[in-house]
């Protein structure tokens, strides 16, 4: 199994959406949306879709904020953006860039109102998420919200046999990630006020941050 996934490709790049619904059962669009849904963006926010794959998470994202919502979409993947190329046609609320998140992003300071992020910080390096949170204190307006959709912390060791064997089948670096405290450390990139909700049992959260006024 591969240390690290940051970028999908190939036939899981091109079959994405299809192989997430499959392996949740079809629970996976119920569980996007109701995620999604825990967002609160301002009027015409412009939210940063950071991995965004194919897309799908993007349109639903400017689906639940409203009419004047903009979505821009960065990832390293082009088999994904591909997917996502066929929505932004339709769909001018969105926009769709390639870039590697693990270097600098390619938008300004304090370019926007919200950043999400979904299954994608747990595939790195520690120093690359760190990177990574940097940037997003960095792009995001003070007062704006990050939403990490990813794992919530737990210890594996005293889980179920079926969410050992779920991680078995993960990139070595998403045990390591539960085993960080994600408020302490975004609190010490910038970030606070935060809020959760979680699924499957609490194994999934999303995690609301506010950038902060100013860090210390």
């Amino acid at each position: 199994m591969a240390r690290s996934k940051v970028e999908v490709k190939g036939f899981e790049a091109r079959h994405y959406d299809g192989l997430m619904n499959l392996i949740t059962l079809g629970y996976y669009p119920h569980f996007i949306r109701t995620a999604i849904s825990f967002m609160d963006l301002p009027d015409n926010a412009h939210v940063l879709d950071i991995g965004c794959g194919t897309g799908r998470n993007a349109r639903l994202i400017a689906d639940h904020a409203g009419r004047g919502c903009r979505v821009t979409g960065i990832d390293i993947g082009a088999d994904m953006l591909a997917g996502f190329s066929m929505k932004q046609e339709k769909d001018p609320r969105l926009l769709a860039m390639k870039a590697d998140i693990r270097n600098t992003f390619p938008f300004p300071d304090s370019s926007f109102d919200g950043a999400f992020m979904s299954f994608v910080l747990h595939g790195m390096e520690h120093d690359e998420r760190l990177h990574v949170l940097k940037e997003i204190q960095r792009i995001l307006k003070p007062g704006g919200k990050f939403y990490l959709l990813d794992y919530r912390p737990l210890d594996l060791k005293s889980s179920s046999l079926f969410t050992r064997l779920i991680f078995r089948l993960e990139c070595d670096l998403a045990s390591e990630f539960l085993t960080y405290n994600w408020e302490e450390v975004l609190s010490k990139q910038g970030f606070g006020k935060f809020e959760e909700k979680g699924f499957f049992g609490k194994k999934v959260r999303i995690l609301k941050s506010t950038r902060l006024m100013y860090t210390e």
